[in-house]
């Protein structure tokens, strides 16, 4: 005869651990789920300190104060979940400034949206973590309580509960009062509080500015109603067209990428291309561009020869959260510029997974690096401030060290920013290509044979356009540039320019061997 599976016996015996676990999930989804809801986090978008809150209206709401107007966007995520972002202070000049600086970034917002993702995501985590904890203590209080009691102890509360003859009044009472008591603290304060403003009603962008034509991204932005609203019409309408400018400017330079496509030369079977970016100083447009020449090169790695900001803030952290996203897929091989010292600069590159040279041989993708960052520190528009040590005094520092590499581990690349940082090792013949920026223009390549090995030297353009330090912006303030390097078993063998004029063009270089240049 076959034995039930569900036996009396096994029900009783699994009751407890049933009790338990229901008990743990009932605890740890309540305050997970509480504090989820009630936790905040301060965060630096674009150029603000923002206090990023988890909602669950399933909208991204963006408060900008009393003088601009709240606007939202529908994110359609799972639970209803959105996300309030108070926007707090910036280092901008004056309004019409974070206007535009606003307006420039929000035209690339992939980085930041990724930032803000990210931070929700961590709260969710710590939250549950948290919630766990909880559940875990619950379940041990209760576990404890229960076998502190003793068999006998429950044995005689249970027959006090049976024997008792009011006790289903008394359960129903209780349930009743608990009932109330929840009802009431939910419910009543709000209706007894007369609100003294009325909810906004939020517009769709379009209806405010009917003359204004919206790209994709602007059309389901919603803009709350009001005296800011009204006020601010003629800052927002700046705002937008500022915006459509810089998305009309780099949304060409990228279309004529696709269409150039053809002339950028395709790395072979035993080949690897790496893309040089430098001095990009804030100029996020251009990541999408510079990101369809890679795609179009087939490159894996992304060599950063430094000054991706203008002064090396925090509020900066938005050019290394556009680079970190537009690349996700390359591995990135970074140094930090002048412009880029302070030291946060090249945390948050790690942060974000960058592989941030520091005067050691380091090997990605089988190509032999090695580089350090920019010792001397140039805010905006400020004077030189001395690092550690002197340009001068790294250059003969990076020199000692590939120099005393072995023979068969020769560096391939050396990256700095200051070309004036690689001279010695060039001089010395000690790596077979030293890349740099920071001169805004192009500077070789130059080959020169030292002992019987060629060492080339090598200064990309700068890759925002940049003029001076601060690029971000609708125009060219000067030509842009990257540079494709293919190398063949770790050495570098060719390269080739890829220049954007001021007028919009697009210029392929022809792509030359390295050694017969």
């Amino acid at each position: 005869m076959a034995r039930r599976l569900l036996t009396k016996a096994r029900l009783k015996a699994a009751a407890p651990w049933a009790a338990l676990a229901l008990l743990w999930f009932a605890v740890s989804a309540s305050v997970g789920l509480m504090g989820f809801a009630n936790d905040s986090e301060p965060v630096t978008i674009g150029a603000h300190t923002t206090q990023v809150s988890p909602t669950f209206d399933g909208a991204a709401t963006i408060d900008l104060g009393a003088v601009l107007p709240r606007m939202r966007l529908r994110m359609d995520l799972p639970l209803g979940i959105g996300v309030n972002v108070d926007v707090q202070e910036t280092d901008a000049r004056d309004l019409n400034d974070l206007i535009t600086r606003d307006a420039l970034i929000a035209s690339q917002p992939d980085g930041e949206i990724a930032r803000v993702r990210e931070v929700v995501e961590q709260m969710a985590v710590d939250n549950a973590v948290a919630g766990a904890g909880a559940g875990l203590l619950a379940v041990v209080i209760a576990s404890t309580t229960w076998g502190m009691l003793g068999a006998r102890r429950r044995r005689e509360l249970i027959a006090i509960m049976h024997h008792d003859e009011h006790r289903v009044e008394r359960r129903a009472l209780v349930l009743l009062m608990a009932m109330a008591t929840t009802t009431a603290a939910v419910v009543v304060p709000g209706l007894i509080r007369t609100p003294e403003v009325e909810p906004p009603e939020w517009r769709p962008l379009a209806e405010l500015l009917p003359e204004v034509r919206f790209d994709e991204r602007l059309r389901d932005v919603e803009v709350a109603t009001g005296f800011s609203t009204t006020g601010g019409i003629g800052l927002i309408r700046t705002a937008v067209e500022t915006y459509e400018k810089s998305t009309r400017l780099y949304g060409d330079l990228k279309a004529k990428v696709i269409r150039s496509a053809g002339r950028i030369r395709q790395p072979g079977p035993d080949e690897t291309v790496a893309l040089l970016v430098s001095d990009r100083h804030n100029n996020i447009g251009m990541d999408p561009v510079i990101g369809e020449v890679a795609r179009a090169a087939g490159a894996k790695v992304l060599i950063d020869a430094g000054d991706d900001t203008s002064a090396g803030e925090r509020w900066e952290a938005f050019s290394i959260n556009s680079l970190a996203q537009q690349f996700r897929d390359l591995k990135v091989v970074a140094v930090a510029g002048n412009h880029d010292a302070g030291g946060y600069v090249t945390s948050a590159m790690k942060a974000n997974g960058f592989t941030v040279l520091e005067s050691k041989p380091v090997e990605v993708e089988g190509i032999r690096f090695l580089g350090d960052s920019d010792p001397t520190r140039t805010g905006l528009g400020s004077n030189d401030t001395p690092g550690k040590e002197t340009v001068g005094e790294q250059s003969a520092r990076l020199a000692d060290v590939a120099c005393e590499q072995d023979e068969d581990q020769r560096i391939s690349t050396m990256v700095v920013h200051d070309p004036s940082s690689g001279a010695g090792t060039a001089a010395r013949g000690c790596a077979t290509l030293v890349l740099s920026g920071h001169l805004h223009r192009q500077v070789g390549p130059e080959t020169k044979e030292i002992d019987g090995l060629q060492t080339t030297t090598y200064t990309n353009g700068t890759t925002g356009g940049a003029a001076y330090a601060f690029a971000l912006g609708y125009t060219l303030r000067r030509q842009a540039q990257v540079t494709l390097i293919t190398y063949e078993e770790g050495e570098p063998v060719g390269m080739q320019p890829v220049t954007f004029e001021l007028t919009g063009d697009v210029t392929v270089g022809s792509y030359r061997p390295i050694g017969t240049l």
